[in-house]
């Protein structure tokens, strides 16, 4: 685990040794750009599959971080998918620090779980702002760009931010970030391609559509969700706020279609 504040994580990626991006391959100059503004011809770039699944016996195993997570929207411009994601992780977060989205109420506490508010003017403010902070562009925003953009806007704030991989020699863990996701934080995915499930459970029979996109993308996992047929075909999904106008929250097939360059579980103090 790794606590930064923004001197420190720079020196970290400078000079390597245990950083966030040791013992994994990384491309330096992949842009991570998908948001509703996406610069790619739509036609070519993402599709909407349907499916159906048929049981005689489903199992369910699910946690999520709230019983309504941030699933902001905003896009400032082309290519802003990373602002999008850093506004719904410090959105995650001021529920803890207000301080983090200056005049916006973050949402309000239902028993034991809570439910926040939908993005209002403070919240596309501070998405702008992270736009800036992480460098954008309209072809995108890389993954230290995004690391750096948020730990110094964390810090602007009167924040510290924590990052722990949850990736195994190279490879997502499941297991990892159900763990982080008990522990109340949520997790960053770097992709280099993604989907956005929506399931209809019904009767024997459930009910799968699943928005697909072959461009590079980041989204906040809040939750997960575990089905497993018949006791013995498993999939594996996390809840998601992906940002993307039309399928902004979802569940994200860790294994359909997608290629996860990296993933992180955040937690801010």
């Amino acid at each position: 685990m790794i606590k930064t504040g923004a001197v420190v994580l720079s020196a970290l990626l400078i000079f390597g040794g245990a950083n966030l991006f040791a013992n994994r391959e990384i491309e330096d100059e992949t842009k991570y750009c998908d948001t509703v503004y996406t610069q790619y011809d739509v036609s070519t770039a993402a599709e909407v599959e349907s499916s159906v699944i048929s049981y005689t016996t489903r199992t369910v195993d699910k946690y999520d971080l709230a019983l309504r997570c941030p699933s902001f929207e905003y896009s400032p411009a082309y290519g802003s998918c990373a602002a999008i994601a850093g506004g719904n992780l410090v959105g995650f977060f001021d529920r803890y620090n207000e301080n983090l989205i200056p005049n916006h109420k973050s949402g309000t506490a239902i028993g034991n779980t809570y439910m926040y508010n939908t993005e209002d003017a403070a919240v596309q403010a501070v998405i702008r702002e992270l736009y800036t902070y992480m460098g954008t562009t309209t072809s995108g925003t890389t993954e230290k760009q995004f690391i750096n953009g948020v730990t110094e806007y964390c810090k602007v704030k009167g924040s510290s931010i924590t990052f722990s991989s949850c990736m195994t020699s190279g490879s997502f863990s499941y297991t990892k970030a159900q763990s982080y996701l008990k522990n109340n934080q949520p997790i960053v995915f770097f992709l280099n391609s993604y989907n956005v499930t929506q399931i209809t459970e019904q009767d024997k029979k459930d009910g799968i559509s699943t928005y697909v996109s072959n461009v590079p993308h980041i989204m906040i996992g809040f939750g997960y969700k575990t089905y497993v047929y018949d006791g013995n075909t498993t999939y594996r999904y996390c809840t998601v706020a992906s940002g993307v106008s039309g399928y902004a929250t979802g569940l994200f097939d860790i294994n359909h279609n997608t290629k996860i360059n990296n993933a992180l579980a955040v937690s801010i103090s």
